[in-house]
C-alpha cells in the first residue's frame, strides 16, 4: 500500500477551520483535518456534537477506544465514528502508525453515517483503499491551501468520500487523472520557487503542458490563477519577514521576488488593508 507520508513528508498536520454560518447552514463542511504518526498521535478527542470522524491507516497499527470498546486498527483499515461519543487513539509502539483523517459535519453528514453503520462496523477494511486514501489526502491538502473555493471543494470531496465508502466505488477519475497529478506537481514547484521569476512559458516548458490549458485547469482545480497563487505566497512570506526580521521594506520586497518595491507595497496594502510598516507595528 502506498503511504500518504510521501505527500505530507511525515509532518504532523492539524487544521482548524473557521466555519462561517452560511457554509455550515448549506454545505457539508470540514471543521478539522490532518495527518499524524505515532510520534505525534493525539490521545483523548473531544466530543463534538453533530460531527463525524473518518480516518485511514496508511501504515502501522494502533488502538481506537470508542464508546467504551477497544478496537485494534491495522494498515489499510478505516475508522468512521460519531463524535457525539467519547473516543481516543493509542499507537502501537512496535509498529509505527500513520493516519490521515477528517472531521466533517453539515447537511447530509448524519444521513451518510446512519446508512454506513447499517452496512459496516466502525472499523472496516475497504475494497477501494487507494481511492479513499487519495480522497482524504486531497481533503487535507485542500484545507492546507485555502482559497475562495475551499469550502465548495470540501463539500464535493466529502460527498465523493462517502460515495466511495458506501458503494465501494473504484472509478474516481478525478483522483487518478494524470493531468491532475501534474497540476499538483506544478503547485509544489511554485511553493519551492515563488521567490524566483516565474512565467507561464517556463512552466509550460518544464511540465510539457500547454500554458493555456495549464492556466485554465490550475484555476479550476485550486480556485485561483497561477499569478495570484504566486502573489499570495509572496505576501505571506513578506508578512513573516516583517514580523520576524529587521529587514527593510526594500529588502523584503527583493527577498520575496518583487522587482519593483512600489508594486510590492501596493499589492501588500491591497491584500492586508494596511501598509507594510503598519503591519509590522501591529505585530510587534
Amino acid at each position: 500500500m502506498n503511504s500518504s507520508t510521501d505527500f505530507f513528508n511525515g509532518k504532523f498536520i492539524h487544521i482548524d477551520n473557521i466555519i462561517h454560518k452560511d457554509v455550515s447552514d448549506s454545505l457539508l463542511y470540514v471543521p478539522h483535518a490532518g495527518y499524524f504518526t505515532s510520534d505525534n498521535c493525539p490521545r483523548q478527542k473531544k466530543q463534538r456534537e453533530g460531527n463525524y470522524f473518518f480516518m485511514i491507516t496508511t501504515k502501522g497499527k494502533g488502538l481506537v477506544k470508542y464508546d467504551g470498546v477497544l478496537h485494534n486498527v491495522s494498515e489499510g483499515e478505516c475508522v468512521f465514528l460519531d463524535c457525539n461519543l467519547p473516543h481516543y487513539y493509542l499507537p502501537d509502539p512496535e509498529d509505527p502508525w500513520e493516519v490521515t483523517w477528517v472531521n466533517f459535519a453539515g447537511h447530509g453528514a448524519e444521513y451518510y453515517y446512519r446508512i454506513f453503520i447499517q452496512q459496516k462496523s466502525n472499523i472496516f477494511l475497504p475494497q477501494n483503499f487507494e481511492i479513499i486514501r487519495i480522497l482524504l489526502t486531497k481533503i487535507v491538502d485542500n484545507n492546507l491551501h485555502r482559497t475562495e473555493a475551499t469550502d465548495i471543494l470540501n463539500a464535493k470531496l466529502i460527498t465523493d468520500l462517502m460515495t466511495s465508502v458506501l458503494l465501494n466505488n473504484n472509478n474516481y477519475d478525478d483522483c487518478t487523472n494524470k493531468v491532475k497529478h501534474k497540476l499538483y506537481t506544478v503547485r509544489e514547484y511554485l511553493d519551492e520557487n515563488f521567490t524566483n521569476s516565474i512565467n507561464l512559458d517556463e512552466l509550460s516548458d518544464i511540465f510539457f503542458i500547454s500554458k493555456f490549458y495549464l492556466t485554465r485547469e490550475f484555476k479550476k482545480t485550486f480556485g485561483t490563477t497561477i499569478i495570484q497563487y504566486i502573489l499570495n505566497k509572496r505576501i505571506e512570506y513578506a508578512k513573516e519577514l516583517l514580523v520576524y526580521t529587521n529587514k527593510s521594506v526594500e529588502e523584503i520586497s527583493d527577498a520575496c521576488g518583487f522587482s519593483d518595491q512600489s508594486y510590492f507595497s501596493r499589492q501588500f496594502k491591497k491584500a492586508e488593508n494596511m501598509t507594510c510598516l503598519a503591519y509590522r507595528k501591529k505585530h510587534m
